[in-house]
């Protein structure tokens, strides 16, 4: 009799509910084998379910029933099959099965140990029981076994067959199905009891209150073996969570809740990738189920088609209808999901249609469209009810055009939308409690005046849809999160931005040029990746003083000067521009960024880099995303090779050490030449050089045409007495007038200018030669400037009087001229001899009184008085 117990519970899997005062029961059409389904209601007694008369078979299992009486079998005329199952009967009226001659099968099994059963009718016998069955007393028709039971009766009485075989005929398949699978063929008569059978195995038992069994692909049968109440029930009670996913189970949804009744603990049912229908029939006026704790539903991704006759748990409140090929949301789905607080539908294809009667007739020849997608159906959406507490509502996907008008006043405890991946151009209005509303990847081209009024709204994201102006004064000030990538934005204003936003995302737009607010103190990471942005303001960082995360990749920014970007970041993408150069100027200030992300072919590999490719690069606390792809694009000769190859030193692009050099060079150079001029009487030369540069100036004045004096005479101050009383004396007493620096010399004038004024107004000069002579300084720089007249007048009016004896080594190198003078002209020599002194006067009156010649010509005086120095 278990054996026809099991087939009975696969077979109410696939019958309808209907209700009959307030309780669950089976209604078929008239043609259907009538089955009626009472278990698990906790009735106390059979004339409490008030069954209908016409029942075949009745289900009273897992009740608490305690007594069976005549009356609550009287007019059972038809009754076959009966399930007592589970209770709790003690005692049964003598004669109450004595009425019911059609019975075929009575299951009293698991009822109170020490119930006895007497009177029964001719055609049923006791089987006998398994000695470890206990209490459980099971009574079959005895004659037959239950198939032979079951076709005779299916025989017996013909009963219609519009449009399908006999339910008896799908009774006796299953049994056989079943029965093959529990017991060996030799033990289908016998009184079978859970400890006696291989039940057990069948039951699987859940971990941590999760019974697993995903990735089974498991059939109905099996999965109603695992199910089984009657084996499992130990197992069912601790079940927490259901996973059957990805099993590829063919079954009706109605079938399959009805095999979790005994899971009095279930709270979650994941039975998602399967081949899940929905039942044809409706039996909304009796889907009542006795779960309590059922709150979580997983059916995505089956082929349920259409939600018009769902029959669930009302305990419910997260649903997830995602890609169920579900074309609508029909009216009555809120009035049956009504705690439904969490609701996913994305990736299903709801269609705007129009009904046929509603298309206006055309002429012949004209093409008619009786369904057309996008059109408003009679309601004006397929979105036709949804539940009032939901408060997390997911339909992308799902080839929305437009939400229903009821929608902003029906759903006020809405926090979460998700409409992304729509058809949506205009934006809806929505409810005030919206906190978070994705609506990205449609057609929208504006953000209306209205969308300020989301007083709550904290997440909004617009990406990929067509936007070409963003208005900031229309956002809602509580906004914190905003997602505008990928429109048609040509500028980015945030001078009117809330103050509250903390991440805003521009990529992907149009944008030239930021312009931020002066009052965003909290916005925390900005991505601008992807645009026309050539610069930044230098002002753009002390506007953004909490900025920690900033992407700028894929613009055009070649260079980041000093204050563009905020100290506070943490991350900086600046990979894909123009950049040229990092500087420290720039990054020194980035005291906190750790994550710097820059690639690029336009790098200057030149001393600007230096301090990118040696110190910072090098800087531990700061990873440099890409520095090993970046490229130089400048000097020509270093075009394509990368930035790290450069061997940029410290001496090549130091300027400061550049300069250090160049001063340590110099004062070598000059403590070099100091000593150069020190040892070689290089001042001497210096102020030759001075004067001698005065010289040049001078010939370039008009000269005197009639000079005043006959000779200048230059001496050493040590032969001062012999000049002044010798030779001025007889030179003068000669009628010779002569240029005498003591007398002569002007005063207040310098002494150069006296120099230059003597040697011009004399028509000789005389040099008066000692050892003393080649010792002065100022003695030479008259040799000087008087070899410089005679160089430039070409005449040659010099004269040397040698007053003692110069040896050959005794004239200093700064005295070279001399040297070349004494080793080319004739010369005087004083002697103190009284005869010689006499020549000595008379020759040099004689010179005086000459007229000067030309350079060219050499001039000789007597061999007897004059003497070359070698």
């Amino acid at each position: 009799m278990r054996i026809l117990v099991g087939s009975f519970h696969f077979y109410l899997i696939s019958f309808l509910l209907s209700r009959a005062n307030g309780f669950l029961t089976l209604r078929t059409p008239a043609y259907v084998f009538p089955f009626y389904n009472y278990s698990y209601l906790n009735l106390s007694s059979l004339s409490e379910a008030q069954a209908p008369k016409t029942a075949r078979a009745l289900n009273f299992s897992h009740n608490i029933i305690e007594k069976i009486t005549r009356r609550d079998l009287e007019g059972f005329d038809v009754l076959e099959v009966l399930d007592l199952s589970y209770n709790r009967i003690k005692d049964i009226e003598p004669g109450a099965f004595e009425t019911l001659l059609s019975l075929i099968s009575v299951n009293l099994s698991f009822n109170d140990k020490k119930l006895l059963v007497s009177g029964l009718p001719p055609h049923l016998k006791l089987l006998p029981s398994s000695k470890a069955s206990g209490s459980l007393q099971l009574y079959e028709y005895f004659e037959k076994s239950s198939e032979a039971a079951l076709e005779s009766s299916a025989s017996a009485e013909e009963l219609p067959r519009s449009g399908g075989p006999s339910v008896l005929q799908n009774v006796n398949s299953r049994l056989r199905r079943s029965t093959g699978n529990l017991l060996p063929r030799a033990e289908k008569n016998v009184t079978v009891s859970p400890t006696a059978t291989s039940g057990p195995d069948f039951c699987t038992a859940p971990i941590n209150g999760v019974l697993n069994l995903s990735h089974s692909k498991l059939s109905e049968e099996e999965l109603t073996l695992k199910l089984d109440p009657d084996l499992c029930q130990v197992q069912l009670d601790s079940t927490l969570e259901l996973d059957i996913s990805h099993s590829d189970l063919e079954m009706d949804l109605l079938s399959l809740f009805i095999l979790f009744l005994p899971m009095k603990n279930v709270q979650s049912i994941d039975a998602s990738y399967n081949k899940l229908t929905i039942n044809i029939l409706d039996v909304e006026a009796i889907c009542k189920f006795p779960f309590s704790k059922l709150w979580f539903l997983n059916i995505s991704n089956n082929p349920i088609n259409s939600l018009d006759t769902l029959c669930l748990p009302s305990t419910i409140k997260v649903i997830d209808l995602s890609f169920t090929n579900v074309s609508q949301i029909p009216p009555n789905f809120a009035k049956k999901m009504f705690n439904l607080e969490h609701m996913y539908v994305q990736g299903n294809h709801f269609i705007y249609t129009v009904r046929p009667d509603a298309v206006p007739t055309v002429p012949p020849g004209t093409v008619r469209i009786n369904a057309i997608s996008l059109v408003r159906n009679q309601a004006g959406t397929p979105i036709e009810s949804l539940p009032k507490r939901v408060k997390y509502l997911k339909m992308s996907n799902c080839s929305i055009v437009e939400l229903p008008e009821w929608f902003v006043g029906t759903m006020e405890e809405l926090i979460f939308l998700d409409l992304s991946s729509n058809w949506i151009s205009v934006l809806p209005d929505l409810p005030t409690s919206l906190q978070h509303l994705d609506i990205s990847n449609s057609d929208i081209k504006i953000i209306p005046p209205r969308f300020k009024s989301l007083s709550n709204l904290t997440i909004f994201n617009i990406q990929n849809n067509k936007i070409t102006a963003m208005h900031p004064e229309y956002f809602p000030s509580t906004l914190t999160k905003c997602d505008i990538s990928k429109n048609k934005l040509n500028m980015l204003l945030l001078t009117d931005a809330p103050g509250k936003l903390e991440y805003l995302n521009v990529s992907g737009n149009l944008i030239t040029r930021l312009e931020p607010g002066s009052h965003l103190s909290a916005l925390a990471t900005l991505d601008s990746s992807h645009n026309l942005i050539s610069e930044l303001p230098d002002h753009f960082g002390k506007s953004l003083p909490m900025l920690k995360y900033f992407n700028l990749s894929g613009n055009k920014i070649s260079f980041l000067q000093r204050g563009s970007l905020p100290a506070s970041l943490v991350e900086l993408d600046i990979s894909d521009n123009a950049i040229t150069t990092i500087v420290e100027d720039t990054f020194g200030q980035l005291t906190s960024l750790s994550v710097l992300s820059t690639q690029g072919k336009h790098f200057f590999c030149n001393c600007d880099l230096y301090w990118f490719t040696n110190v910072y690069i090098h800087d531990p606390r700061v990873q440099i995303i890409g520095k090993e792809n970046l490229r130089c694009s400048f000097p020509p000769d270093r075009r394509g090779s990368l930035v790290g190859s450069s061997n940029l030193t410290l001496l090549r692009c130091s300027l400061g050490i550049q300069m250090a050099i160049t001063a340590c060079a110099a004062i070598l150079v000059v403590l070099t030449f100091t000593g150069l001029c020190w040892r070689f009487d290089g001042l001497w030369y210096v102020r030759m050089g001075w004067y001698w540069c005065m010289a040049k100036r001078k010939q370039y004045e008009k000269r005197p045409e009639n000079k005043p004096f006959d000779a200048f005479i230059s001496y050493s101050e040590q032969d001062a007495n012999w000049t002044k009383e010798n030779l001025l004396r007889k030179l003068e007493t000669d009628g010779f007038k002569i240029c005498y620096h003591e007398r002569d010399f002007k005063p207040g004038h310098p002494i150069l200018g006296n120099i230059f004024y003597c040697i011009e107004n004399s028509h000789k000069v005389l040099f008066v030669l000692s050892p003393s002579f080649v010792n002065s300084c100022w003695c030479q720089y008259e040799l000087y400037f008087a070899e410089h007249r005679v160089l430039n007048e070409n005449q040659d009016s010099l004269i040397m009087i040698v007053l003692e004896d110069l040896p050959p080594n005794s004239v200093p190198q700064k005295f070279s001229k001399l040297r070349k003078l004494l080793k080319r002209k004739t010369y005087l020599k004083w002697s103190p001899e009284e005869h010689k002194q006499k020549m000595f006067w008379h020759q040099l009156a004689a010179v005086l009184k000459t007229t000067n010649e030309p350079l060219v010509r050499a001039q000789n005086g007597p061999a007897q008085d004059v003497y070359e120095m070698e």
